[in-house]
C-alpha cells in the first residue's frame, strides 16, 4: 500500500488525473526508459541543493563541504559496483555522455585505430562507432545468436583480424530492449587471449543494480551507467574505470579539468549526490530488490501466457536481466497495443527507435534473426523493485483486454 500511496501522490502532485483510464493508479512497466526516483532520494538532492550548494571546486569551507558529498557520492557507487575505487569514478550526465567520452574522447582524428561491437548496442554506442568510422577508423559490428548473445569466438577472430594500434571492444552488458546478458567476462577473456592491449568498454546503464558486477572479476576496462535507470536522479551518471590511472581514454571536451580532466565543468553536485545514495540504498538490498523484480517479471510473464496463448518471450533462451519481458505478439501490431495499453493505464514501450517521426523495427530484433513484421509486433515490459505481483497480474489481464479490443 505504501508503494501505491507514494506512486498517487506523485502522479497528483503533477496534476495527473485517472479519469479516462481503467486501472487507477496506473501501472508503470517502463523501467529501462527510466525509473521512479526514491523519495528519500528527492530529498537528499533538495537538501543537498539548499544546504551544500557551494562549487566543489572552491577552496573555501563551503566548497570543502561540496567536496565532502562529492566523493561521498563516489563511495555510494563504489558500494555497487564491486572492485570500483572512488578515484576511478568519473562523474558524468549520463550513460549517453559516458560512451561518447570513451568512443570519441581525445583529438577530432581517429584517436582509436579499431573499435570492436556489436549489431544490438545502444545508440550512443553505435551512433559515434559511425562517426568514428567515417574519420577512417575501422568498426566491426559483430553478430548475435537468435537468442540475442554474442560468440566468443567470433570475438577472438575479430580481435585477431583488428589491425595494429589502438583497439577498443564496447559491448554492453545487458541488452535494453530484450534483457538479454552478455557472457561479457567470457567475452572479455577471448579478447585478452589475442589483443591484451585492447581497451574493453560496457555500457551497463541495464545492467547496473539488476546483476551482480565486479569489474576486476570481469576484466572490463570501464563501464557506463545512468542514474536514472537505479532509481536515481535524470541527469547524471558515470564512467568507472577499473584502473583510476587509465590514460588510454581523453577527454571529449576541454575546460577547468574537473574529474581528473574527463569532465570539464561545474559539478552536478545535487545529482551525484542523489546517484551515490540511489547505488548505496541498491547495493544494501540488492540481493532483495533482484528477487522481487523476478517474481514480478515472471507472474507476468506466467499470467500472460495463460491469458494470450500463442506469445513470445524474445530471449528466454538466454539469460537475461530479472526485469525485462519483449514480447511478441505474432500478427498483432505492437504500436497499437502500447497505444491500447496507455488509455488502460499501463505504461510499456515497443523499444523501437523513430527516425524523422517515422517507426521503424527494433534494430535489436531484427539483428536476433526476426522479420520486420514480428520486429513490430513485439512490446517491451520492464519492472522494478516498487512494482507488485498484483500489479503484474492485472497488467497482463489489461494486455489481454487491449488485443481483444484490438
Amino acid at each position: 500500500m505504501e508503494r501505491l500511496r507514494l506512486k498517487e501522490a506523485a502522479l497528483t502532485a503533477v496534476g495527473w488525473r485517472p479519469d479516462n483510464l481503467s486501472l487507477s493508479p496506473p501501472i508503470y512497466l517502463d523501467h529501462n526508459a527510466t525509473t521512479t526516483p526514491l523519495p528519500e532520494v528527492v530529498e537528499f538532492v533538495a537538501r543537498a541543493m539548499t544546504q551544500t550548494w557551494a562549487n566543489p571546486s572552491s577552496a573555501h569551507w563551503l566548497g570543502g563541504q561540496a567536496r565532502a558529498l562529492l566523493e561521498t557520492a563516489r563511495d555510494g557507487v563504489c558500494e555497487l559496483i564491486g572492485g570500483a575505487m572512488p578515484e576511478g569514478v568519473i562523474f558524468t550526465s549520463g550513460g549517453t555522455e559516458a560512451n561518447n567520452i570513451v568512443l570519441l574522447g581525445g583529438d577530432p582524428g581517429c584517436a582509436w585505430r579499431c573499435v570492436i561491437t556489436s549489431r544490438v548496442e545502444h545508440a550512443s554506442v553505435l551512433r559515434p562507432a559511425q562517426v568514428l568510422e567515417r574519420r577512417g577508423c575501422r568498426v566491426i559490428l559483430l553478430e548475435v545468436s537468435d537468442g540475442g548473445s554474442l560468440d566468443a569466438e567470433a570475438l577472438t577472430r575479430a580481435a585477431a583480424a583488428a589491425p595494429p594500434g589502438p583497439l577498443l571492444v564496447s559491448l554492453q552488458w545487458a541488452n535494453s530492449e530484450t534483457g538479454v546478458i552478455q557472457p561479457l567476462a567470457e567475452l572479455v577473456g577471448a579478447v585478452r587471449a589475442v589483443r591484451p592491449d585492447a581497451f574493453i568498454h560496457s555500457d551497463s546503464a541495464q545492467a547496473v543494480g539488476r546483476v551482480p558486477m565486479d569489474v576486476m572479476t570481469v576484466g572490463v576496462d570501464a563501464v557506463a551507467f545512468s542514474g536514472h535507470k537505479i532509481h536515481g536522479p535524470h541527469g547524471i551518471g558515470a564512467l568507472v574505470f577499473a584502473d583510476p590511472d587509465e590514460s588510454r581514454v581523453a577527454p571529449l571536451a576541454h575546460g577547468g579539468g574537473q574529474e581528473h580532466g574527463l569532465r570539464s565543468g561545474t559539478h552536478n553536485l545535487p545529482g551525484a549526490a542523489g546517484l551515490g545514495l540511489a547505488a548505496a540504498s541498491r547495493a544494501r538490498s540488492f540481493d532483495d530488490a533482484a528477487s522481487r523484480m523476478r517474481a514480478v517479471r515472471d507472474a507476468f510473464e506466467e499470467s500472460l501466457t495463460a491469458l494470450v496463448p500463442g506469445i513470445v518471450v524474445n530471449g528466454a533462451a538466454v539469460p537475461r536481466l530479472p526485469n525485462t519481458s519483449n514480447i511478441r505478439f505474432p500478427g498483432r501490431d505492437g504500436m497499437e497495443i502500447v497505444a491500447r495499453l496507455d488509455t488502460l493505464g499501463v505504461a510499456c514501450s515497443q523499444g523501437s527507435a523513430c527516425s524523422s517521426g517515422r517507426p521503424e523495427p527494433s534494430h535489436v530484433l531484427r539483428a536476433m534473426g526476426l522479420s520486420e513484421a514480428d520486429a513490430y509486433s513485439s512490446v517491451r515490459f520492464s519492472f522494478s523493485a516498487l512494482n507488485t505481483i498484483d500489479e503484474a497480474q492485472r497488467a497482463a489481464r489489461a494486455v489481454a483486454q487491449a488485443l481483444r479490443d484490438a
